[in-house]
């Protein structure tokens, strides 16, 4: 019997190429859906996935990536146009009958959140929830430790970590184990239709212990500094848009209160894919290895210095109006998913015990 074909979204991305590549290994023929052609999308096409240039948000580039697709994978960047693409995903998935989808969503998930992606997020996964037919699965993960590698090269020569974290705790999951827990799923969606994962790391964290590790793996000592949004957001600008800086600004607020510790850590790695979550040491060796601005030079120390300076010298970006927070008829219904009743309710299970699976929603 041939297996289905599988559609994956943002396929060159930093969990959906890994999720194609796993696919293939494992024999499903795959459309890999990217943004625009290029080196990674020739890389998938040489691993043998067929691939589909176009824009999320147009319905006619979805309906020719999802035709003769069974199952798939959705997942959008963090810019946006999120409720439209989520909207457009929907219509086609019903017209195709698909199978079975996995949800990439997230853990703020929350309809009165000061972030609009946030917000369109928690409707698109009622959306998606509604689908005629198709076993939904939604992946909830918290903030990634991708996050972190961001600012690895500083954290290398200056032996600093400049976060606006505060004193908040997080279980930092890694890309590739998320896209594992996805693969499985798509792979084998008997018993997961309708269910919610959070996939973490082994072990909540503080600021201070993230920096101890990436000292411990760097070989020389590194002090967590809890940097202010303002002088972040000047940093930031060059490698995020307004629109993904503005949700970043919000998402660091529930950081410092602590949400992302909520139900944390979980042992949804190992009971999806029959293997320990990546402990933060480890995905941190990989990208250490990985990264060459680690490496102690005075080239790249002043490159570093230079640019961070020019940064600060540079005005503060107005993030505010990529809020869309007008979208409010009185500003006090606006509320972070630390001080959500609804939030709470949806997220933590009774007693407060840690959970790794929960009820996919409650339709209020």
């Amino acid at each position: 019997m041939s297996k289905p074909r599988i559609l994956v979204l943002t396929a060159a991305g930093r969990t959906g190429m890994p999720i194609v590549l796993q696919l293939l290994s494992e024999g499903f023929p795959i459309t890999a859906f990217v943004h625009q052609a290029d080196q990674r999308s020739e890389h998938l096409k040489a691993k043998g996935a067929d691939i589909v240039v176009g824009s999320l948000t147009d319905i006619n580039d979805m309906r020719t990536a999802m035709a003769g697709g069974r199952r798939a994978y959705f997942c959008v960047p963090n810019e946006a146009g999120y409720l439209k693409a989520a909207a457009i995903f929907t219509v086609v998935a019903a017209e195709q009958q698909l199978e079975s989808a996995v949800a990439m969503s997230q853990w703020l998930s929350n309809p009165n959140h000061p972030s609009i992606h946030t917000r369109e997020g928690w409707l698109a996964d009622r959306l998606f929830a509604l689908l005629p037919g198709t076993a939904v699965t939604f992946i909830n993960p918290g903030f990634f430790a991708d996050n972190e590698m961001q600012v690895l090269p500083f954290a290398a020569q200056f032996g600093q970590l400049s976060l606006p974290y505060g004193f908040g705790l997080n279980a930092p999951p890694s890309n590739e184990d998320m896209a594992c827990v996805v693969a499985e799923i798509l792979t084998r969606p008997e018993g997961h239709a309708g269910k919610t994962y959070r996939p973490t790391g082994p072990k909540l964290l503080s600021p201070q212990e993230i920096a101890a590790t990436l000292g411990k793996v760097l070989e020389r000592k590194v002090t967590y500094r809890n940097a202010p949004m303002w002088m972040v957001s000047k940093v930031m600008r060059g490698r995020l848009s307004l629109y993904a800086l503005a949700a970043y600004s919000q998402y660091v607020i529930d950081y410092q209160k602590n949400t992302f510790g909520v139900n944390a850590p979980t042992d949804v790695v190992r009971r999806i894919t029959g293997r320990e979550a990546e402990d933060f040491e480890t995905i941190a060796r990989r990208y250490v290895a990985t990264t060459p601005e680690v490496r102690p030079g005075f080239a790249i120390q002043f490159k570093l210095m230079l640019g961070m300076i020019i940064s600060l010298l540079r005005p503060a970006p107005k993030t505010v109006p990529h809020l869309a927070l007008d979208e409010f008829s009185d500003g006090s219904h606006v509320v972070f998913s630390a001080d959500s009743p609804e939030w709470h309710q949806s997220h933590e299970p009774q007693g407060h015990e840690p959970s790794a699976e929960q009820p996919a929603f409650r339709l209020l």
